[in-house]
C-alpha cells in the first residue's frame, strides 16, 4: 500500500512539475500534491474503516457462534445431570442388559457433553480468537490511516498559513514601493 502511495506521488509530482504541461511552477505544485495526497488518505482511511466494519461484523457471528456452541454444550451437561439423577432415583434394574443399556445411554451422553464442550472449546481459540485479532489489526490500521491524514491536514494548513503570511508581507511591501514611489522628490537645486 505505501509502494502504492508512494508511486502515485512520483507520478503526480512529475505531472505536475513538468514544463511540459506549459504551467507556472513556483508555489501550486506542493499544494496540488498535497491536495491529491490528502484525497488518497482520506480514501485509505475510509477503505481502513470499511475493513474494519467488515471485521466487527465477522467478530459478531463468531461471538453468535460461540454462544450458540456454549449453550448446546450447556444444554447436553444438562442433559447428562437429569439423566444422571433419573439413574440414582431409578431402582436396581432386574435384568442385566438393562443395566447395559442405561449405562450406554449414559456413556453416550458424555460424549455428547465432551464433544460440545471441545466444540465450543476449539471455536474459542480459533475462529473467535482469530475475528477478534483481525479487528484488533482493522482498529490499528484505521487509526494509522487517520493518523496519516491528519498528518497530511496538518501540514497543508501550516502551508497555507506560510503562503498567507508570504501574501501580507508582499502586500505591505507594494505599499510600502507605492508610498515610496508616489512621494515627490525634488531634486536639489544647486
Amino acid at each position: 500500500m505505501r509502494y502504492f502511495l508512494a508511486e502515485i506521488c512520483a507520478t503526480i509530482s512529475q505531472t505536475v512539475s513538468s514544463p511540459a504541461n506549459g504551467r507556472n511552477v513556483t508555489e501550486q505544485p506542493m499544494a496540488s500534491n498535497l491536495a491529491v495526497l490528502l484525497n488518497l488518505r482520506r480514501a485509505a482511511e475510509e477503505e481502513a474503516q470499511k475493513a474494519q466494519a467488515e471485521a466487527v461484523a465477522a467478530r459478531l457471528r463468531a461471538e453468535e457462534e460461540q454462544q450458540r456452541l456454549d449453550s448446546a454444550a450447556e444444554q447436553a451437561r444438562h442433559v447428562l445431570e437429569q439423566a444422571t439423577k433419573q439413574r440414582a432415583a431409578a431402582t436396581a434394574p432386574a435384568v442385566v442388559a438393562d443395566a447395559l443399556l442405561r449405562e450406554r445411554y449414559r456413556q453416550r451422553l458424555t460424549a455428547a457433553v465432551a464433544r460440545a464442550a471441545k466444540g465450543a472449546a476449539d471455536h474459542r481459540q480459533g475462529p473467535l480468537e482469530l475475528a477478534q485479532a483481525a479487528e484488533n489489526a482493522a482498529a490499528a490500521r484505521v487509526r494509522l490511516a487517520r493518523q496519516e491524514r491528519q498528518a497530511i491536514e496538518k501540514l497543508r494548513a501550516r502551508q497555507a498559513a506560510d503562503q498567507h503570511r508570504k501574501n501580507e508581507r508582499r502586500a505591505e511591501d507594494a505599499v510600502g514601493d507605492w508610498v515610496h514611489a508616489s512621494q515627490n522628490r525634488r531634486k536639489p537645486r544647486g
